[in-house]
Formats: C-alpha cells, sequence, structure tokens
C-alpha cells in the first residue's frame, strides 16, 4: 500500500511542468538586508575585534588544526601587513561591502570564536581583504 502512494506520487510529480527558478530570482523574493554604513567608530571595532582574535593564541592553534599551518601564517601575514598600514577597520568595511558579508565582521566572528566556522571566516576575510588591499 505504501508503495503505491509513493509511486502515484512520483508518478504526479513527473507529470507536473517544470517551473525551476534561477537564484536571480529567489534573491529578488529575499527582503533586503539593511546596508552596513562604516563610521570611524565601527571601523576600530572591527579592526579592535581582528587584533584580539589574531593575538588569541587558543584561537589561532584551533585555527591551525582546522584550516592548516601554511594557511594561517599566510593570513598572519596578510594581517600584519593590514595592521602596519593602520587599515585594518578600511580592510574589513572593503571587503563586507564587496562581498555582502556582514558574516565576516570581526566582531560577528568573535561571537562565534569557539565555533569552527570562526576559524574558515578570518580566513576568508583576510584572503578576501588582500585581494581588496593589494599592498597586503
Amino acid at each position: 500500500q505504501q508503495l503505491a502512494s509513493i509511486g502515484s506520487c512520483s508518478a504526479k510529480m513527473a507529470d507536473a511542468p517544470d517551473e525551476g527558478r534561477d537564484f536571480s530570482e529567489i534573491g529578488a523574493d529575499l527582503p533586503d538586508e539593511e546596508e552596513i554604513i562604516f563610521d570611524e567608530p565601527m571601523k576600530a571595532a572591527e579592526a579592535s575585534a581582528l587584533t584580539t582574535l589574531m593575538s588569541d593564541a587558543s584561537f589561532l592553534t584551533r585555527c591551525t588544526e582546522r584550516c592548516g599551518a601554511e594557511t594561517v601564517e599566510k593570513i598572519q601575514q596578510i594581517y600584519g601587513k593590514l595592521e602596519s598600514s593602520k587599515s585594518l577597520g578600511q580592510a574589513v568595511e572593503a571587503v563586507v561591502t564587496k562581498y555582502g558579508a556582514p558574516h565576516l565582521r570581526p566582531t560577528d566572528i568573535q561571537t562565534r570564536a569557539e565555533d569552527d566556522t570562526a576559524c574558515w571566516s578570518v580566513v576568508n576575510l583576510l584572503k578576501y581583504a588582500a585581494t581588496c588591499n593589494p599592498e597586503s
């Protein structure tokens, strides 16, 4: 009995017209995200949060375990160049704005610093920052 109902359901679905939607149509239906305005205090807060993350030995150890030593060394180099040029806040703004990625804000990453996703977020933030800021 159950197989018969599954079979008839499959037959009905097979007869249904293909009404696939592409991502632009789906995205148009999503609510608009609030635009993030990076003023100087916000840039300073993001820079401070990134500095805190990048100076946290236990966080970096966990990131090394999750993402690999070579990857962590690379993001430390990128971070060092951005920090020495005093452009951490601007780099965060550039990445978040260009990629529409508020989840890559260091203040957001700090709230989930114990999660594996935090490591990957810092990796991606800094890799994207390097492409937005060619000097890094």
